[in-house]
C-alpha cells in the first residue's frame, strides 16, 4: 500500500512539474529594471523616410511581427505584400516577398492590410478592413482563403444574418484558433467560429462602460482567463473586460478627452499585454508608444519622444503596431516614415529602488477682490461638444472660424463644412438658430470659406470668403449677399485681393479694412471697387515695413486709426501709425523668431485690443491665448496649457478670441469644433470714468475693432460712457448693445462702485467688450521676486500630484524637473509677497447713471490663484533614458498616499523626484503559438487607425537566462520525481 502511494504521489510531482515546466516556458521574461534605447534603428525600409516598392523599401508599412529566431514580418500596405527580413537587418537588406498582391477584390488581393497573424504551422493571415474579410495564406501559395467575413454572415446565438463594417483589428485563439475581430464601424468585437458563422461578444456606439466608438484593435490575455483589452479608439482609451461581463473599465487615457499628457491618449491603434499587465500601447497620433501598468494612472514613453512625429533615430509619425523579440526588443511600424525601427532594450543592475508618495498642495479659490484679473483654468463649452464631436446639427459645429458677441451674450457663429451657415445661439441655450445656409460655390448666394465675420450698426452681416478673394454684405433676412471689396479675381493690382484672412468695417464710414494675406499687406477699400495701400505690400519679409502672410488686424479709432497687424508668418503684432511707411513690433520678436517663451510667439492668428493698449492674442502654434500688457516684453498665458487638446483647459487650433459682457474670454476653438468660454474668477473692483446718460445716442465708441461685435437695438435711450453704446437694428430683435468697441478703461479720479468683477452691469451687452482687470496687473512690478521663483504654496513641477502614476514625474537625472503642472502658478504670476499695481477695469461698456462708482489703485503683498480642477501631469518626461547603475528608479508606479503640503510651503522646481518607468519584479509577455497584430486603416486614409498588435510566438525555444536556471532547476526535480517512482 505504501509502495503504491508513493508511485500515486511520484506520478503527480512529474504531472504537476511538467505542467509548470510547460507554462513558464511559453512565456517571455523581461527584465525588471528593463529600460529601451532612446534611438531606433532602421532595420527595414528607408531611414529617411523614403517610400518605395523595391524589395527593401516600403510604402506606408502597417504591422510589423518579430518571431522567436528574430525574423521580422512587415506588411507592406501600399505595395499590397507582405517581406521576411532576417535578424540584424538593415535599410539596405532586402526582404524576401512570401505574400505577393494587388488591389482589388479578388482573392489573390487586397485593398487595405489591416492586421496580420502567423499560426504555429506558418500561415498567414491578412485582415483586410475595405473588404471586411480575413484571408488564410498557406506557405508558397499565390492566393488566399476566405476564412472571415468577405460578405454576410450568419449569427451564432439566433442564426440572423449580419455583416461587418471595415474592421481594425483581428485576434487569433492560439488555442481553438477562432479569430477575435474589432468590428469598427459596428463599434463591437466579433467572434468568428468558422467561415460562415460568428457572435457579437460586446459593444454598441456610446461612450458608456459597455460601448466603443470606432474600436480599432484588442487584445486576449489567455494566460488571465481571456480577459479582453479594447483598443477604443473614438473614446481614445483602453477597456478591459474580465472573461463573462457585462461592461468593461477604463484602464488607460481618458473616455472622449484625447491629448498627450502621459494620462491621455490620441487616436490609440494597438496594445500588447505581458504577464505582469503591464499594458504596451501604440499612441499613434502622438506618435510614441507608451507602457501603462493596469491600474496606474498614467504611462510611461518608451519609443518616440517628439511631440508631432518626425523623422530622427528618436522619432516616429504616426506608429501602427509594435512586436517584440524574445529579449524584450521593441520593434515598431513607423507608417508614414515607412520603416521599421527597432528599441534595444537593456537590463542595468545594481538598481536601488524607491516608493515616492505622491503630494497633493491645498490653493483657495478666491472669488474676492485681487491684484489682476485671472481667468478660470478649465472653460466651459458654450457651443458645440466639448469634448471635439464634429458636426452640422443644430447643436454642434464642424469648423468654426470666427465669433461675434451680441447683445445679452448671444454668440454669432460662422461654420462650415459641407455647406456654411451663420447661426445665433442665444444666452444658455445650445441650440443654434442658422441665419444664413449657402453652399459651396462663386455665387454671391455662395462662399467657398467662410473666414471672417462683422456685423455693422444697421445689423448688416459682413462675410470674409478667403478663397473667393472678397467680402460680401449679407441684409438681416437677406437670402444673397452683395459684393463690398475684391470679387475682380485673385491678383496683387489693388482692385484685387488674394487669399484675405481678416477685416474691421469702420462704424461711420463703413470704409472696410482687409489684411491681404498673400499680397502682405493691408488695405483700406472706401468703395466696392477698388482699395488703397495703408501697410506693407513690400514683398515678404521680417523688415521694418514688411509682412510675412498676416492673418489679422485691429484698427484702434480712438487713436486716429493706428492699426495693429498680426504678423502670422513673422510671429509678432506689429504696430502701424496712420500714414506710416513702418511698422513697430509690440508684440514677439522683431526678426521674426518664433517660440513658445513667454516673450514669443509662435504662428499667432488674431488679437484684440482693450482701452489700456493691453492685447489678447491667439497665439496658434503654442494653443494658448496671451495677454500682453502695453510696453511689456513678454505676455501671461491666460488661457489654454501651451499644449492641443480636448481637455476643458486645452484647446487646439484657436483661431478668434472675443470678450462677453462679464469679462470672460471667448474662444473659437477651430479644430475641437467647439467654443470655449473662460470666466473670469477673480479680479479687481471695477473703475470706469465718468458717465451720463443720454438718449438714442449713435456716438461711436472710443476704439474699434475688426474683432468686435454689434447687436440690434430699436430702442430710443439708452446708457451711454465713455465708449458710448450704439442703437442698432438686427433682425427686428430688440436689444441695447455696445458698439464695435474695445472698452477696457484706466481708473480715474471719480468714485462709483461698481458691484463685483463678474456681475454684468443693468443693461450692459457690450459683444466687443474687453475683459475686465486686463491693465497692467498681469506684469510682477520692480522689486517682485523672479518669474521662475515658485508661488508660496503652489507644487513645483517635480511633484507629484495625488493619484498620479510615476509616469507624471522626471526620471532622476533628466531635465524635465522644472515643467509646470497644472495648479501651479504659471511663470508670469506675480510671486506671494510682491507688489503688484493693480489697474481695475470696467466690466461693461454701458453703466446705469444710478451706480456708483469709485477708484483706488491697489496694491497687494499677496496673489491668490485658482488651482485647476483638471490636473495636468508634466509636459515633458524623457522615460527611455538609459539608466545606469547608479541611478535609483522606483520599483512600481507612485502610490497616492494622500500626504498634503501645507500651502505654506515652497517646493522649487529644483527638487527632483526620482521615477521611472514602471517596474515589476518579473514582466514577462505572454508567448503562444499565434503571432497577431493588426490595424485600421480608413478608406479615405490608410494611415491613421491601426489595430492591435500582440507578440506571441512559439516557433523557437530561446529563453532568457533567468528562464533557463529556472527550467534546469525543475528538471533536477523532475529526475528526482522519477527515480523515487522507478525505485518503488
Amino acid at each position: 500500500m505504501i509502495d503504491r502511494y508513493l508511485k500515486y504521489l511520484s506520478i503527480k510531482l512529474i504531472v504537476i512539474i511538467t505542467t509548470f515546466l510547460i507554462d513558464k516556458s511559453s512565456a517571455l521574461s523581461i527584465c525588471p529594471t528593463a529600460v529601451w534605447a532612446t534611438r531606433g534603428t532602421t532595420v527595414a525600409g528607408s531611414q529617411s523616410g523614403a517610400a518605395s516598392s523595391t524589395l527593401n523599401r516600403f510604402t506606408l508599412p502597417t504591422i510589423v511581427i518579430v518571431d522567436n529566431s528574430s525574423n521580422i514580418y512587415v506588411a507592406d500596405s501600399g505595395n499590397f505584400r507582405v517581406l521576411l527580413f532576417p535578424p540584424n537587418s538593415t535599410q539596405s537588406t532586402y526582404g524576401t516577398l512570401i505574400i505577393n498582391g494587388t488591389f482589388g477584390t479578388d482573392l489573390d488581393q487586397f485593398q487595405t492590410m489591416d492586421g496580420m497573424s502567423i499560426d504555429a504551422n506558418g500561415n498567414i493571415y491578412i485582415l483586410d478592413g475595405t473588404s471586411s474579410r480575413v484571408t488564410k495564406w498557406t506557405p508558397g501559395s499565390t492566393s488566399g482563403i476566405l476564412v472571415a467575413g468577405g460578405g454576410p454572415f450568419i449569427d451564432y446565438y439566433d442564426g440572423h444574418i449580419d455583416s461587418m463594417g471595415e474592421p481594425g483589428g483581428m485576434f487569433m485563439d492560439p488555442q481553438s484558433s477562432f479569430i477575435w475581430i474589432a468590428d469598427t464601424d459596428n463599434h463591437r468585437i466579433v467572434k468568428w467560429i468558422n467561415s460562415t458563422t460568428a457572435l457579437t461578444v460586446c459593444g454598441s456606439y456610446g461612450t458608456n462602460s459597455d460601448q466603443f466608438i470606432y474600436p480599432m484593435g484588442l487584445f486576449i490575455d489567455t494566460a488571465a482567463g481571456n480577459t479582453l483589452y479594447v483598443v477604443d479608439g473614438g473614446n481614445h482609451r483602453i477597456q478591459m473586460w474580465l472573461s463573462g461581463a457585462t461592461s468593461g473599465k477604463t484602464v488607460a487615457g481618458m473616455t472622449s478627452y484625447y491629448g498627450d499628457r502621459l494620462d491621455q491618449l490620441w487616436d490609440p491603434t494597438a496594445i500588447l499585454v505581458d504577464n505582469n499587465q503591464n499594458m504596451y500601447i501604440v499612441d499613434s497620433s502622438n506618435s510614441r508608444i507608451l507602457k501603462w501598468k493596469v491600474g496606474a494612472s498614467s504611462g510611461v514613453i518608451i519609443a518616440g519622444n517628439t511631440q508631432m512625429g518626425g523623422a530622427g533615430s528618436s522619432a516616429l509619425s504616426i506608429p501602427n503596431s509594435i512586436s517584440f523579440s524574445l529579449n524584450g526588443t521593441l520593434y515598431v511600424a513607423d507608417t508614414l516614415n515607412n520603416r521599421t525601427q527597432r528599441f534595444t532594450i537593456s537590463c542595468p543592475t545594481n538598481i536601488s529602488t524607491t516608493t515616492v508618495s505622491s503630494v497633493t498642495t491645498m490653493m483657495p479659490i478666491s472669488t474676492t477682490n485681487c491684484s489682476m484679473t485671472i481667468w478660470a483654468v478649465n472653460a466651459t463649452t458654450i457651443i458645440g461638444s466639448p469634448i471635439g464631436i464634429a458636426g452640422l446639427t443644430s447643436t454642434l459645429l464642424s469648423y468654426p472660424s470666427d465669433v461675434r458677441v451680441g447683445a445679452n451674450d448671444a454668440i454669432y457663429v460662422i461654420d462650415y463644412d459641407t455647406y456654411y451657415r451663420l447661426q445665433i445661439f442665444n444666452p444658455g441655450s445650445l441650440s443654434g438658430i442658422t441665419i444664413i445656409n449657402a453652399s459651396a460655390g462663386t455665387n454671391l448666394n455662395q462662399f467657398y470659406t467662410m473666414d471672417a465675420l462683422s456685423i455693422d450698426t444697421s445689423g448688416n452681416f459682413y462675410i470674409l470668403d478667403g478663397d473667393n478673394s472678397r467680402i460680401t454684405k449679407w441684409a438681416p433676412g437677406a437670402s444673397t449677399g452683395i459684393l463690398v471689396a475684391g470679387g475682380n479675381g485673385i491678383g496683387s493690382s489693388l482692385d484685387k485681393l488674394d487669399g484675405p484672412t481678416d477685416f474691421f468695417v469702420e462704424p461711420n464710414t463703413f470704409s472696410i479694412w482687409i489684411c491681404d494675406c498673400n499680397n502682405h499687406r493691408i488695405v483700406k477699400w472706401m468703395n466696392a471697387s477698388t482699395g488703397i495701400l495703408v501697410a506693407g505690400g513690400n514683398g515678404y519679409g521680417a523688415k521694418a515695413n514688411q509682412f510675412y502672410n498676416p492673418a489679422g488686424l485691429f484698427v484702434d479709432v480712438s487713436a486716429s486709426n493706428t492699426l495693429y497687424v498680426v504678423d502670422t508668418n513673422n510671429s509678432r503684432i506689429q504696430k502701424w501709425l496712420y500714414g506710416a511707411s513702418n511698422g513697430t513690433t509690440v508684440a514677439g520678436k522683431s526678426s521674426g523668431t518664433p517660440g513658445s517663451a513667454l516673450n514669443l510667439l509662435n504662428y499667432p492668428t488674431a488679437m484684440i485690443l482693450d482701452t489700456n493698449g493691453s492685447m489678447y492674442i491667439v497665439d496658434n502654434g503654442n494653443s494658448r491665448i496671451v495677454l500682453w500688457l502695453l510696453g511689456a516684453t513678454s505676455g501671461r498665458v491666460i488661457a489654454g496649457t501651451g499644449i492641443p487638446g480636448v481637455l476643458p483647459d486645452q484647446i487646439n487650433n484657436p483661431y478668434t478670441v472675443r470678450l462677453d459682457s462679464t469679462g470672460a474670454v471667448i474662444v473659437t476653438d477651430t479644430d475641437n469644433s467647439r467654443i470655449q468660454k473662460f470666466p473670469v474668477v477673480c479680479s479687481p473692483n471695477m473703475i470706469i470714468s465718468s458717465t451720463s446718460s443720454s438718449p438714442s445716442s449713435t456716438k461711436p465708441s472710443s476704439s474699434a475693432t475688426s474683432s468686435s461685435s454689434t447687436s440690434s437695438s430699436s430702442t430710443t435711450s439708452s446708457s451711454s460712457t465713455t465708449t458710448t453704446s450704439i442703437n442698432i437694428t438686427l433682425q427686428n430683435t430688440t436689444m441695447a448693445v455696445a458698439s464695435s468697441t474695445s472698452s477696457l478703461s484706466t481708473p480715474v479720479n471719480n468714485s462709483t462702485i461698481i458691484q463685483s468683477a463678474s456681475s454684468a452691469i443693468a443693461g450692459s451687452a457690450s459683444a466687443s467688450t474687453p475683459i475686465s482687470g486686463s491693465a497692467s496687473a498681469s506684469t510682477p512690478i520692480a522689486g517682485s521676486a523672479p518669474v521662475s521663483t515658485p508661488i508660496a504654496g503652489s507644487a513645483s513641477a517635480s511633484t507629484p500630484i495625488s493619484g498620479s502614476a510615476s509616469a507624471s514625474t522626471p526620471i532622476a537625472g533628466s531635465a524635465s524637473a522644472s515643467t509646470p503642472i497644472a495648479g501651479s502658478v504659471s511663470a508670469s504670476t506675480p510671486i506671494a509677497g510682491s507688489t503688484t499695481a493693480s489697474t481695475t477695469v470696467l466690466i461693461s461698456t454701458v453703466v446705469a447713471p444710478s451706480t456708483k462708482i469709485s477708484t483706488s489703485t491697489m496694491v497687494t503683498s499677496s496673489t491668490t490663484t485658482l488651482i485647476s480642477t483638471v490636473v495636468i501631469p508634466s509636459t515633458t518626461v524623457p522615460t527611455s533614458t538609459m539608466i545606469t547603475s547608479s541611478t535609483a528608479i522606483p520599483t512600481s508606479t507612485i502610490v497616492a498616499s494622500s500626504t498634503k503640503v501645507p500651502t505654506s510651503t515652497v517646493i522649487t522646481s529644483s527638487t527632483a523626484i526620482p521615477t521611472s518607468t514602471i517596474v515589476t519584479s518579473s514582466t514577462t509577455v505572454l508567448m503562444s503559438t499565434m503571432i497577431t497584430t493588426s490595424r485600421k486603416n480608413n478608406s479615405t486614409n490608410p494611415i491613421t487607425q491601426v489595430s492591435s498588435t500582440i507578440a506571441s510566438s512559439s516557433l523557437s525555444s530561446n529563453y532568457s537566462v533567468a528562464a533557463r536556471n529556472l527550467n534546469s532547476k525543475l528538471f533536477a526535480l523532475l529526475f528526482c520525481a522519477f527515480m523515487i517512482y522507478m525505485n518503488n
